[in-house]
């Protein structure tokens, strides 16, 4: 009896036991996991008060971004850096206030994953704001779509690594390139409710969120034309104004010339007139003698 005993006391032991151990299984892996799946999870102590990202796409093998930060410590503890990610492909990072170059570590977590640690210049303590900008390349190339015309379609997806009050967007096209337009309902621009402004030859495209929560991605996209290729410069000599100005700089010197000469015939004539008007008969006489023998005159003439 009492080995039956013992022996259902200890089926009941290892039961538990197992039961224990599965339990704190499945808490290891259930949390491995959450905080693999969520790498924006960050401290929520700072608070971002004004994020502006502005994708310049020079050539559409040459896109440079710089994203302006406004930062608030919005604990009762010092804090001295600030961690952000940028789920892109980037390079030829830099982070800078005003003042000059900040200190940060950068952390390629994958390709198109990065982590930055942008360190403070000086403590930020409650309530207390800091400003920094981070600067880099995309790894991108945009390839031709189409064929008749010639588009281009640019993605990008914003990281929103904290709370953020106020986010703005902008994208400026290449030179003398337009926004591509779709015969159907295909949109050219998302979200819709940009703005568009023409500034020194360029499209400038601006989108402005509000309240954005940590993790959330923002997500913009935009087609436009190929670029249309700009006039060769011509030599000035080469161009209409030159050949304008010559052909008058000759107009006007054909007709000096021309006045010049009348004036000079019309004198010339004029002496004659009056020089033989004031000439004895026999000093005519003798002029036409000269003029017939063409200045061959004899003693005898």
């Amino acid at each position: 009896m009492k080995s039956q005993k013992h022996k259902t006391i200890g089926t009941l032991l290892l039961f538990f036991t197992i039961l224990v151990l599965i339990s704190s299984s499945n808490y290891v892996q259930t949390y491995t996991n959450e905080e693999y799946s969520h790498p924006t999870f960050l401290a929520d102590e700072m608070l971002i008060r004004s994020h502006h990202t502005t994708v310049d796409i020079y050539q559409t093998d040459s896109i440079s971004v710089s994203e302006s930060f406004v930062v608030e410590n919005t604990e009762n503890t010092t804090q001295t850096y600030i961690d952000l990610w940028f789920n892109i492909s980037l390079n030829t990072l830099i982070v800078e206030d005003g003042e000059g170059s900040l200190i940060f570590n950068w952390d390629v977590v994958s390709n198109s994953s990065n982590k930055v640690r942008v360190n403070f210049r000086t403590e930020l303590n409650e309530s207390q704001t800091a400003a920094f900008a981070v600067k880099y390349d995309l790894n991108t190339i945009l390839n031709p779509i189409g064929s008749n015309p010639v588009y281009y379609s640019f993605e990008f997806s914003s990281t929103i690594s904290h709370q953020t009050i106020s986010y703005g967007m902008v994208v400026l096209l290449p030179e003398r390139s337009f926004i591509h337009e779709f015969e159907d309902s295909t949109p050219s621009i998302y979200p819709t409710n940009a703005t568009q402004i023409l500034e020194k030859n360029r499209i400038k495209v601006t989108w402005n969120l509000d309240n954005l929560a940590i993790e959330s991605n923002p997500f913009f996209l935009i087609r436009f034309d190929e670029p249309l290729v700009p006039e060769e410069d011509l030599a000035f000599w080469e161009t209409k104004s030159a050949m304008f100005l010559v052909g008058f700089a000759v107009g006007v010197l054909i007709g000096i010339s021309g006045i010049s000469w009348l004036i000079r015939y019309r004198e010339k004539k004029a002496m004659k007139k009056i020089g033989m008007t004031l000439l004895t008969d026999n000093q005519k006489s003798l002029i036409k003698i000269i003029y017939d023998k063409k200045g061959k005159v004899s003693q005898k003439d």
